[in-house]
């Protein structure tokens, strides 16, 4: 059965995740690469030939279409070698990237509860420990801190942030979680002085919050709904947004993502007012793999130069 264009989507996202888990090809006896995984789970003739991402994207959605039944197998199977494997490299396999990749199997309905163990996430590092800065935060943030605070300051804000937010995945109140989430995250927009304001109403709708970049103000919208986003979500938004002065612009972020068929339809026809973030460009904020304001920048910069509404933040450490 083919892979619908969702599933499509949420490999190729799987596949940025996965892509530093292993190394690509070579069957070698001992030697821990996807393909030699693929074999060992018995997929290995769906490993395709191709660039390391592009083979990937090819094996997850052959596994997906074919033997779904061992997709399962194939994740756990790379997810212990890369625990192998990266810790002889002296770069563990960390907490944010097995949540990212928690994320991103939400998108093809699994969620395998194995990998959203309390007991294996805290066992993991928040962040790998091969060399002495893993973060690219500069000792001076310049206009991207807080005054006064120092990059160390800051990745141990960052850090304990991060913590909160795995701990929220865990809690079985959805919708304390949302609140929470909301809390968080304007804690996490005040340590990049981006003036966030919390929650409020206007002629009876709900605003999750605002923030500031660069002298314009965008209102913000959270979710962390079970699945990713539909479109009617975020023709909501966009009505709020519309709904205010020609100058206002919004950020939406859900956790879980979006379907593909919503990020298509929102920018059709009309000209789109508001990008989007997931819950895997919140996590590699939080690792310190980009700054705030650089990742909110770059996705404005491409949707004002493209249309799209979603630029993911793995396109941009990738570069």
């Amino acid at each position: 059965m083919p892979v619908t264009l969702k599933e499509s989507t949420a490999c190729t996202q799987m596949a940025e995740v996965l892509y530093k888990f292993l190394p690509g090809s070579g069957t070698q006896r001992g030697r821990l690469t996807f393909e030699s995984v693929a074999w060992e789970v018995g997929v290995g003739d769906l490993w395709p030939f191709g660039s390391k991402t592009t083979a990937i994207v090819g094996l997850l959605e052959q596994t997906l279409s074919t033997r779904r039944h061992s997709f399962e197998k194939l994740i756990m199977a790379i997810v212990r070698a890369s625990i192998r494997y990266r810790h002889k490299q002296g770069d563990p396999l960390t907490r944010g990237e097995i949540d990212a990749l928690n994320q991103a199997l939400l998108g093809v309905s699994f969620k395998f509860p194995a990998l959203w163990s309390e007991e294996f996430l805290r066992s993991l590092p928040i962040q790998g420990v091969k060399g002495e800065d893993p973060s690219p935060i500069p000792t001076d943030m310049g206009e991207n801190s807080v005054p006064g605070q120092k990059a160390g300051e800051l990745r141990r804000n960052l850090t304990d942030l991060q913590t909160r937010l795995y701990g929220l995945s865990a809690l079985p109140n959805r919708q304390k979680a949302g609140l929470e989430l909301e809390k968080l995250l304007s804690e996490l927009f005040a340590l990049f002085d981006l003036s966030p304001r919390g929650g409020f109403r206007v002629t009876g709708e709900q605003i999750d919050g605002s923030l500031e970049l660069s002298n314009e103000y965008y209102l913000i919208e959270v979710k962390w709904d079970k699945t990713p986003v539909s479109e009617d979500a975020l023709l909501v938004f966009r009505g709020k947004i519309e709904g205010k002065s020609a100058f206002t612009r919004g950020v939406f972020v859900s956790i879980n993502g979006f379907s593909s068929g919503a990020i298509q339809a929102i920018a059709r026809g009309k000209q789109p007012l508001f990008f989007l973030m997931d819950g895997y460009d919140i996590s590699v904020v939080l690792q310190g793999s980009i700054t705030l304001p650089d990742l909110l920048r770059a996705k404005l910069r491409h949707l004002a130069e493209t249309g799209d509404v979603f630029l993911s933040a793995a396109q941009l450490i990738d570069r």
